[in-house]
């Protein structure tokens, strides 16, 4: 999935559209909303994040505003995701410099064990073809006691964020799962991480955990 195409198929190019478009309307309440009851409390100001699925990278860049004299990274498998971030950060002379954009996937994650204090997959993890693997190659990166953010929709949660996600399936090459908040514990705890809480958050289930 993360070979170059001479030319994208049109299920690419109206998700790479689509996704830029809900960035600017509805992903800034959502994350602003993560911010303040998720990462404000557990964030230190040298702290090193990755963002696995990061998207149109709208999180990554409010969590490189707190961790100030730390590093955020954010990795995705779409090309065009990350071609487009890094031309808009070579534009904006007011990028934070601790900010970087990555192709990569959570199966195979660009950087060496025990590197980040933090990783976090919102709106992703419902994607991934190979969950288990991804969540090991996660725990591979973060250093012992690191900690592990899935943000998703999820079984029981409300009917319109389910039934939005399927809509945005029908513009996507991968297929969605919608997964219960006890399969995202299950998956969590096989992958090795000691699960802390599950709180919902704007419609999304957001499960915490912590590297063995």
């Amino acid at each position: 999935m993360s070979g170059k195409t001479n030319k994208k198929s049109l299920h690419q190019k109206l998700t790479e559209e689509f996704i830029w478009l809900d960035s600017k309307y509805s992903h800034p309440p959502y994350h602003s909303r993560l911010i303040k009851e998720v990462f404000s409390p557990a964030l230190g100001k040298e702290d090193k994040i990755i963002e696995v699925g990061c998207g149109a990278g709208g999180l990554c860049r409010k969590l490189a505003q707190m961790v100030t004299e730390g590093e955020v990274v954010g990795i995705d498998i779409s090309e065009g995701y990350i071609e487009k971030l890094k031309r808009s950060m070579e534009r904006d002379e007011a990028a934070p410099k601790n900010l970087a954009f990555r192709l990569g996937s959570a199966e195979n994650i660009p950087y060496p064990d025990n590197y980040f204090d933090h990783a976090v997959c919102s709106a992703s993890f419902s994607f991934w073809s190979e969950p288990e693997k991804g969540l090991k190659e996660i725990g591979r990166v973060l250093k012992p006691g690191g900690k592990l953010y899935i943000a998703d929709g999820y079984k029981e949660g409300p009917a319109w964020v389910t039934v939005g996600a399927r809509i945005f399936t029908l513009f996507s090459p991968y297929k969605m799962n919608i997964y219960s908040s006890q399969e995202f514990r299950e998956f969590l705890q096989r992958a090795g991480f000691t699960v802390v809480y599950q709180k919902e958050v704007m419609g999304a289930l957001v499960t915490m955990g912590t590297k063995k």
